[in-house]
């Protein structure tokens, strides 16, 4: 049974300028893992399959056969439903299923309560680049909140976001914060994503790792979810807002997995967890009318009997003067995107309304585009394995 752990501090800042400064230090280089053979061996293999390669194209030939071992591919056949269909043969991506030469980097998607103030953004970014490569950086006035995708081996991972949270607390306030996407904390969420999921153990430890430092270096309650705490999310801790989720703590309703019993006054807590990938994506109406965007959210989201994995609110957006239908998307391979879409366009128009457009938040797997496109340009059996990058790709695996 986990205990909550206790900060060793005698004051809540003592380990957050610390932090902060650690942004500035020199990059880490991403170490690779390799499962067997010699690296002159390896190196040797790949020229020769290169070479193979160049050979059979400047003939005009086709490409020749992989020497590496290949799994088998599994046809998606007549499935009785979508979720079944996707289950057939994901547990390992086409790309991945050959013996693997390097092991992958972690990825982590944190959420921070700041998508206005551009030099706080800029901090938080320095802060994570310094130990990890940040692929990319949403920022959103009206959510009032950025989030960013970064990657990295284990330890410079947890590196990172001990650093950007400890920024967040630094320089988030919670007491004056206004946005429309529900928080509890100034590092709102930090998922740990196993890109391959062989993986998935490792995110787990590493998500265990990085909330008991949270609460022991930086004396911030912590949260776990996900597959670190099956059947918790996030929405589940920030139903009511801080104050209510406080009032639970304090009636012993639930308690912190790590760090104090009681939330930051300025940062409030810190949700950490492993979790699968998935594609945070947003739909805009033609309407200020929120009630519109709740209406159609109750339709499409799981619990009220709409798409497999789908998580949906229906938000408004003052700036951008429009309702919002917010969806993360948990499980792409049993709710594909475009059929998402289609749905909201239609209930929008059942209610007399029209889409704006649809925004992505952070990144998706290739796999979801894919997906869309076949579906779109009617090719039948397109799927990720025929997009040529991601087939080149796949060939130097």
């Amino acid at each position: 049974m986990r205990r909550p752990a206790r900060s060793e501090h005698s004051a809540p800042g003592d380990a957050r300028s610390p932090a902060c400064a650690r942004s500035h230090r020199a990059r880490q280089p991403l170490p690779g893992g390799v499962s067997s053979g010699s690296p002159c061996r390896r190196r040797r293999q790949a020229s020769a399959r290169a070479e193979d390669l160049e050979a059979h194209l400047r003939a005009g030939e086709a490409r020749p056969p992989s020497r590496g071992v290949r799994g088998p591919r599994i046809s998606p056949g007549p499935a009785t439903s979508r979720r079944t269909r996707a289950r057939a043969g994901r547990s390992t991506p086409s790309h991945l299923r050959r013996v693997r030469a390097v092991e992958l980097p972690l990825e982590s998607v944190p959420n921070f309560s700041e998508g206005r103030d551009a030099g706080t953004i800029d901090v938080l970014r320095s802060a994570l680049a310094a130990h990890t490569d940040v692929l990319d950086v949403h920022s959103d006035a009206d959510h009032n909140r950025s989030v960013f995708t970064l990657v990295g081996d284990d330890t410079s991972l947890v590196e990172a976001l001990l650093s950007g949270v400890a920024c967040a607390r630094e320089r988030i306030d919670l007491r004056s914060h206004e946005g429309a996407h529900p928080r509890i904390g100034a590092a709102d969420v930090v998922p740990i994503v196993a890109l391959d999921p062989r993986d998935r153990d490792r995110a787990r430890d590493c998500a265990l790792r990085l909330a008991d430092r949270i609460g022991v270096e930086l004396d911030l309650p912590v949260f776990l979810y996900g597959e670190s705490a099956p059947g918790r999310s996030p929405a589940f801790y920030r139903r009511g807002g801080p104050a209510e989720l406080q009032r639970r703590i304090d009636a012993d309703e639930l308690r912190p997995d790590y760090g104090p019993a009681r939330l930051d006054e300025r940062a409030g807590g810190v949700v950490v967890g492993a979790r699968r990938p998935l594609i945070a994506f947003n739909v805009n109406l033609a309407t200020d009318d929120v009630e519109v965007a709740r209406a159609i959210a109750a339709v499409v989201r799981e619990k009220g009997g709409g798409f497999p994995g789908v998580r949906a609110l229906g938000l408004f957006l003052p700036r951008a003067g429009h309702a919002q239908v917010s969806m993360n998307v948990e499980d792409y391979e049993a709710a594909a995107l475009h059929e998402i879409v289609q749905r909201v366009e239609g209930e929008a128009r059942v209610r007399g309304v029209g889409v704006a457009g649809a925004e992505l938040v952070g990144l998706m797997p290739a796999g979801a585009a894919a997906a869309a496109a076949g579906a779109m340009l009617q090719i039948e059996g397109f799927n990720a394995s025929h997009v040529l990058e991601l087939r080149l790709l796949e060939s130097r695996t």
